[in-house]
């Protein structure tokens, strides 16, 4: 094949290839076609010696009518040509050529853009006074102008088998067979160019009207569950058209997650689907990691111990953790070198060691350094200030009396001296003599004259309190004057912050 063929058909292909559309378009159904081709080409080369110059030029017109089988891009064809060769040839000067051939087309449908086609035809050919068994094939491509009308080029190669070569032999009597002995000529040709297209259009069957899809999630009304809420991302698989529920909002929807109504939080669970890992005593600290599963760690936790509370054994306000002293309170006076410890008091006057000026002799604090520690009319012995006089009330009355004034200032300056004793109850005791419920009230009033007269002496009201329990806790059993005196008495108990005094029983309680 000579050069120019070449050409046109790798000019064809590349044209075709750049056609191809990035979506296909719906086409109507087209039954029939009727095409128009007009080109130019050359002979391509000579057989047998033939006389016919290969540089002789072809002009070739032709129609055909197509018709598609099966609304498919297949098609049968017929149609007829007619050209001219050009400058002499066997077949004499300017000999005009007719084809009449019948084929196979195949056209697919290139998106919207247009068609890309190929056929091959065989037929009559008749160069001059010669009837000749021709072929062709053609390739090209047509682009869209409407549904009815498309053009493009083309191009097509022909063959000619001379007819001369096939009639009986000159001079020699009929006979049935036919002779190839004879000389003649095959001819090959090429020409390329314009093709138009007229197509018949039907129109195609309407679609069916679509179900309704009031969401427009793609389950039609008559199947939605959910006709007016889309399925979204994540449909529910129980219910057609429907989303899946995601109750506690933790983005673990329902069918999933096994704790729907608990989000599972920052701290997912990894065995649990949609659970949080739990905390059981919601201190904060996961059980997985939680030592005291079922106790909350509090304000103060464990170091050592995660998720659990750091003890204070003996109550002094300094943790376990840190407490070196951790079953011994500190008392009233702390150990600056060892926390949580009691200061050293060897002689236990609750005077620390430290300012005690008699370390050795128990005595009552005071503010005079040379007297703090001392023995004296008052003790601070444990949980109470002891007297070691009596306080001496005018009889049956509330009425101190003078004679005990030094013993109530000594409980005075000892209480000043001691901040740390936030709280003292002042407690009055009678005797058996007289009526329980008089004995009773007197004792309140008792106790309620020295808390009056300790607070005129510059001790602060919040640090005391005054009950009375008449005669029902005696020191002593008996009925002796000696053991009548010890029971009237006034006792200073210190008590811890938060205590609240004990109430006396009411007069023949059980």
């Amino acid at each position: 094949m000579r050069r120019p063929a070449l050409l046109s058909c790798a000019a064809l292909a590349s044209l075709a290839l750049t056609a191809l559309p990035s979506t296909a378009a719906a086409q109507r159904l087209q039954p029939w076609t009727f095409r128009l081709e007009a080109g130019a080409g050359t002979t391509i080369r000579d057989f047998d010696h033939s006389e016919v110059n290969t540089d002789t030029i072809a002009l070739v017109g032709t129609a055909r009518i197509a018709i598609n089988l099966f609304s498919t891009p297949l098609a049968i064809q017929i149609g007829g040509s007619f050209g001219h060769f050009f400058r002499d040839s066997t077949f004499g000067d300017n000999i005009p050529l007719i084809n009449l051939t019948a084929g196979l087309r195949f056209e697919p449908m290139l998106g919207s853009v247009g068609r890309l086609w190929i056929d091959a035809n065989g037929g009559a050919s008749l160069p001059g006074s010669v009837t000749s068994p021709g072929f062709d094939g053609g390739l090209g491509f047509e682009f869209r102008v409407t549904d009815g009308i498309s053009f493009g080029p083309y191009g097509r190669f022909g063959y000619i088998v001379d007819g001369r070569r096939l009639t009986p032999a000159l001079g020699s009597t009929p006979q049935t067979g036919l002779s190839l002995s004879q000389d003649g000529t095959d001819v090959s040709y090429w020409h390329a160019g314009l093709t138009l297209a007229f197509r018949g259009v039907a129109d195609a069957p309407p679609p069916p009207a679509p179900l309704a899809d009031r969401d427009h999630d793609g389950v039609n009304d008559p199947d939605d569950l959910c006709a007016d809420q889309p399925a979204g991302d994540h449909p529910d698989p129980a219910r057609r058209g429907c989303p899946a529920a995601d109750t506690d909002s933790d983005g673990v929807f329902d069918p999933d997650d096994q704790c729907p109504s608990v989000a599972a939080g920052d701290h997912p669970d990894p065995a649990r689907a949609g659970c949080p890992i739990p905390d059981t005593d919601h201190d904060g600290v996961l059980d997985p990691q939680d030592q005291c599963v079922s106790e909350p760690a509090g304000e103060h936790p464990n170091p050592e111990r995660a998720g659990c509370p750091d003890g204070d054994g003996d109550h002094d306000g300094v943790f376990d953790h840190a407490d070196q002293c951790p079953a011994e309170p500190i008392g009233l006076h702390a150990d600056p070198a060892r926390a949580g410890c009691p200061a050293p008091d060897r002689d236990h006057d609750s005077v620390s060691d430290l300012t005690d000026h008699c370390p050795d002799r128990p005595g009552a604090p005071s503010a005079d350094p040379v007297r703090n520690g001392c023995p004296g009319l008052v003790l601070v012995d444990g949980g109470q200030i002891r007297i070691n006089r009596p306080v001496f009330f005018a009889p049956s009355r509330d009425a101190v009396l003078g004679t005990s004034f030094p013993v109530l200032t000594a409980v005075a300056d000892a209480l000043a001296a001691t901040p740390e004793i936030r709280h003292v109850s002042v407690e009055g005791h009678t005797d058996d003599v007289g009526d329980d419920a008089g004995n009773l009230e007197l004792s309140r009033r008792r106790a309620a004259s020295v808390v009056t007269w300790l607070i005129s002496h510059g001790i602060d009201a919040a640090r005391l309190t005054s009950t009375g329990f008449g005669e029902t806790r005696p020191v002593t059993p008996g009925t002796s004057a000696l053991v009548r005196a010890q029971n009237r008495r006034v006792e200073f108990r210190i008590v811890a912050d938060g205590d609240a005094p004990a109430a006396a029983p009411a007069p023949n309680a059980p």
